[in-house]
């Protein structure tokens, strides 16, 4: 495998790296070259307004994890013993890399451009060759007109978050267009010496119906085939229920905390006083390094790992969309409960910068910790045969217990505020752990191939027989 996977390797490597060199003089000319214009102030009010501040939330929340979803799919590859495409994988990500890097470095460097934004760092060049890469290696595994309904719709929903950030003045057009005539050149460059690479293995698919592949039954995401719900109808029902329930008793109890029960409101400001009058550097530090357990970047970009290793390793959807499920709920559950209880940040110095501008309960940071690391602890003990299997049940509550204090400490959330979320988000990730059973599978008589037979590529397998 080795000798085959090396035959031709090192002349994809140089023509990647050739066409990657001359991209970055590319876009250094196109820096000193094309008219730039200076960013104004955004629009102040209007749907505009709006509209630009969903979508920088969105663009800033991807620069935060977005990075992440190439490397992760590499390592599914890899998982999957799909060598050429994640060598191919990961040069498109490493020349992106390279390219941004390098370009921000020589345009400060060179002083080539003029003003404004930088085509190299408005993210335009990231998006395009993450869209783009992951197409051309998913392609081959969509079934007729569904490739080309593919490409047009990542396309259009791509080129639409770059015009509204470009007419919200968030960015400069002139970088758009740079942004997406590098990355667009890019994947050109890396498709076509990678398609050299892998001719001998027959003819070449035409180029938008994806690269070369071995298997495509090992590329298929989840190639098992069942219900994601256990119980159907019945499942969905009693989710949605369970939703509701919790919705309505945490807003009957932010309610009641805010406008009845006046002893709660006392204690919690007395421990949110006691928290900011015994600060010292020590513990910042360390609130610090527990808070980042649960911040909105990083739970997202823990998401994006645990959920594509968990779908190449069991080749199962369960567990996955167990995990969405239980942080998307959890996000709605509060953003919901927020508007409605509208209960004001505690009146302290806050040392978390950028304090969101939603209500103080309950907290969004517990909740998404409780849901995310106590479900992967669980995930983990399901599909591990390690003896260390359990150790995720002890360090999920540590974690949890770590975020808690720090929001306390911070003083950007009122003890209340984290009880109620840690005891319902503790509900809901049992019921969507109840309803998905994304356990099923995780036998290990169903994880080894009988005596005699050969594993196929459908065949469910144990992270810990993966590795």
């Amino acid at each position: 495998m080795a000798a085959e996977l090396s035959d031709g390797l090192g002349r994809f490597l140089l023509h990647s790296t050739v066409g990657m060199l001359a991209l970055v003089g590319i876009g250094l000319a196109y820096e000193a070259l094309v008219p730039q214009s200076q960013l104004s102030e955004p629009p102040s009010n209007g749907f505009l307004s709006v509209l630009g501040g969903a979508v920088g939330y969105v663009a800033e929340i991807a620069a935060q994890a977005g990075w992440l979803i190439l490397p992760v799919v590499v390592v599914c590859l890899l998982i999957r013993r799909l060598y050429p495409l994640a060598v191919y994988l990961g040069v498109v990500t490493a020349g992106a890399a390279i390219l941004v890097g390098a370009g921000i470095l020589l345009t400060k460097a060179l002083a080539v451009s003029k003003g404004g934004s930088t085509l190299f760092s408005v993210g335009s060049v990231h998006l395009v060759v993450t869209c783009g890469a992951l197409l051309l290696v998913f392609l081959p595994v969509i079934p007729g007109r569904g490739k080309t309904w593919t490409i047009i719709g990542i396309v259009v929903a791509a080129a639409a978050v770059e015009a509204i950030r470009a007419i919200t003045d968030a960015v400069s057009l002139w970088a758009v267009l740079g942004g997406w005539l590098i990355g667009l050149t890019w994947l050109c460059v890396s498709a076509w010496a990678f398609r050299r690479w892998r001719r001998r293995d027959g003819p070449l698919p035409v180029l938008h119906s994806g690269l070369p592949v071995e298997d495509r039954r090992a590329l298929v995401p989840v190639p098992v085939r069942e219900p994601l719900l256990a119980g159907g109808g019945r499942s969905v029902l009693i989710l949605c229920g369970t939703w509701l329930l919790l919705a309505c008793a945490v807003i009957g109890l932010g309610l009641l905390i805010t406008g009845v029960l006046s002893p709660v409101r006392s204690f919690d400001q007395a421990v949110v006083e006691w928290f900011a009058e015994n600060r010292t550097d020590t513990w910042n530090a360390l609130a610090t390094m527990a808070g980042s357990f649960g911040t909105t970047g990083g739970i997202i970009g823990a998401l994006i790992v645990t959920g594509a290793i968990f779908s190449a390793a069991t080749r199962r959807g369960a567990p996955t969309i167990f995990l969405i499920t239980a942080v998307v709920g959890e996000t709605a559950l509060y953003l919901i409960t927020g508007v409605i209880v509208g209960r004001p940040r505690p009146d302290v110095d806050h040392l978390s910068e950028g304090v969101p501008p939603t209500s103080s309960f309950p907290s969004g940071h517990v909740a998404a910790a409780v849901v995310f690391y106590g479900g992967l602890a669980l995930l983990l003990r399901a599909w591990t045969r390690s003896r260390l299997r359990d150790l995720g049940l002890i360090l999920a509550p540590l974690i949890v217990l770590g975020v808690l204090l720090s929001r306390l400490y911070w003083g950007v959330h009122y003890p209340s505020d984290t009880i109620v979320s840690l005891l319902f988000a503790t509900v809901w990730v049992w019921a969507c752990w109840r309803c998905f059973e994304p356990a099923r599978g995780a036998s290990r008589e169903e994880s080894q191939p009988a005596p005699g037979t050969r594993r196929n590529h459908s065949q469910p397998t144990s992270l810990q027989n993966q590795k």
